[in-house]
């Protein structure tokens, strides 16, 4: 909290439409009013005074400076006048300092000073700090002025933020220079934590918050000063949405887990952020909350077209999509996906399937769960409508001798060669009979106990199930013969 409560100075710090004083100095003060903090928090008010004193000339004014270094003044004066050895002439010199700061009269003896209020999630931020553009005048040769320009920029310098974004959204940034990108990537920032920082700021609104932040950043790829200020707004955005937003760097959109490439800008926007919902979604169904973002993030390449990613990946250009991991160590040093841009269903589908086995490959990162179990627990994640065709087809299957006995099923180590369908058919279908009978986390136990004990006292520790032989009429009278019913 204290850090994200000097997003205010940091930003203030950037920009000033009236006094573009030194990066270097706003900084010093900025991080001298951070030690000072630090000093008070820890009750060492006379190490705050000794840091912030050094950066007075600096300062400038600052309110939020001299407010501080007023605090810390209080906070001696009440330290020395506790201490039973008074030192009577820094007493007298620390009233002194205070009188001029308006603090107290110098005979007078502090009030106890009050608890502090809480620390906002993203504290109001002060007055901006960009190259100053006066209305009326070119802010560049690129852009000539205009009404709205004027009228935006006027917005911006008189403080109204939230009308600045609105007039700088109706502009565009094609129409902007990069001083006039700056002022709405502030006004942009500005906003968010405001809205971040109200009462009733829900997850919702802090979502909304975090892709305004998202788009302000992509407004200025060069000011690096101003983009460590809006990415600590914006996570704090996401912690309070519970959600990652995709923020473009160079020719890739990244969330927290995931860097995307290929694709359009909204596209590749639109994958990365439901990568992130599917992950904790896949993390939450089959073991519990997800522990952290990924080290390191998974890539996942968009390829244009079908002959585009067969031509890349070296798949067949009729699937959609792939998962590739490798372990070191049983743990994840690489994770990548390749998904197809003309697949309709690619975010209903594709990702969430192939994106399941990456989750397994974290799950199971000392041996890979049986491969029928594996395929699956993928499909599963897919759509009510992609799973439903896997049902479907499985009558079918049984029909045309494309399934195989439960026994063969449980030993392939691999995808098969030959009865291909009837391998996914059959395999969707049996993980989907034995987490009807206890569940989807109860299952994950199941495959953990397949790699310990083997599947038939597996099958016996958890479902009480006296091997594969045992299970296969249960499972063709519960799926086979009930969709064969329901056929056409």
């Amino acid at each position: 909290m204290r850090t994200l409560a000097l997003v205010c100075l940091a930003l203030a710090s950037l920009v000033s439409a009236a006094d573009p004083a030194p990066v270097e100095k706003q900084l010093a003060v900025q991080a001298a009013m951070a030690a000072g903090r630090k000093y008070l928090d820890a009750e060492q008010p006379a190490d705050a005074v000794s840091a912030l004193e050094k950066e007075v000339g600096n300062a400038d004014g600052n309110k939020a400076f001299l407010d501080l270094l007023r605090e810390a003044y209080l906070a001696e004066l009440y330290q020395l006048e506790k201490d039973a050895t008074k030192n009577a002439d820094r007493i007298a010199t620390t009233r002194r300092k205070l009188f001029v700061l308006g603090g107290t009269k110098p005979e007078a003896k502090p009030e106890p000073k009050p608890d502090a209020p809480p620390a906002p999630l993203v504290p109001s931020l002060g007055p901006p700090l960009v190259p100053d553009v006066t209305p009326g005048e070119p802010a560049a040769p690129t852009a000539p002025p205009s009404a709205q320009v004027d009228e935006a920029t006027a917005a911006f310098k008189r403080g109204d933020y939230t009308e600045a974004d609105k007039l700088f959204t109706k502009l565009g940034s094609d129409k902007l220079t990069p001083e006039q990108k700056t002022a709405w990537a502030y006004s942009r920032i500005k906003v968010s934590a405001d809205s971040l920082n109200a009462p009733n700021c829900d997850a919702a609104t802090a979502a909304e918050a975090a892709r305004s932040v998202a788009d302000a950043l992509e407004l200025i790829p060069n000011n690096a000063k101003l983009r460590g200020v809006g990415e600590q707004v914006l996570k704090a955005a996401q912690a309070k949405a519970g959600t990652a937003v995709a923020v473009a760097n160079g020719d890739a959109v990244e969330t927290t887990s995931f860097r995307v490439r290929g694709g359009s800008r909204e596209l590749a926007t639109k994958v990365a952020e439901a990568a992130e919902s599917q992950r904790k979604a896949i993390f939450e169904r089959w073991s519990g909350p997800v522990a952290g973002a990924w080290q390191p993030k998974c890539e996942i390449v968009i390829h244009a077209t079908a002959d585009a990613y067969a031509k890349a990946t070296g798949q067949p250009n009729a699937r959609t999509g792939h998962a590739t991991v490798k372990l070191t160590n049983s743990r994840a040093t690489e994770r990548r996906l390749d998904l197809r841009a003309d697949d309709t269903t690619l975010v209903a589908n594709a990702l969430p399937r192939e994106l399941t086995h990456v989750v397994l490959a974290d799950m199971f990162g000392d041996k890979p769960p049986p491969r029928w179990a594996a395929e699956g627990m993928a499909v599963l994640a897919c759509s009510p409508e992609e799973i439903s065709r896997y049902t479907r087809t499985l009558t079918r299957c049984a029909r045309d001798g494309e399934l195989r006995s439960l026994a063969a099923l449980f030993e392939l180590k691999d995808v098969p060669a030959d009865k291909l369908t009837g391998f996914y058919c059959q395999s969707v279908s049996v993980a989907e009979y034995l987490i009807a009978l206890k569940g989807d986390k109860h299952f994950k136990l199941f495959v953990n106990d397949v790699q310990r004990y083997g599947t038939p006292q597996a099958l016996k520790r958890q479902y009480n199930i006296d091997g594969p032989a045992a299970l296969e009429p249960a499972w063709k009278r519960a799926s086979v013969e009930v969709a064969r019913a329901q056929g056409p």
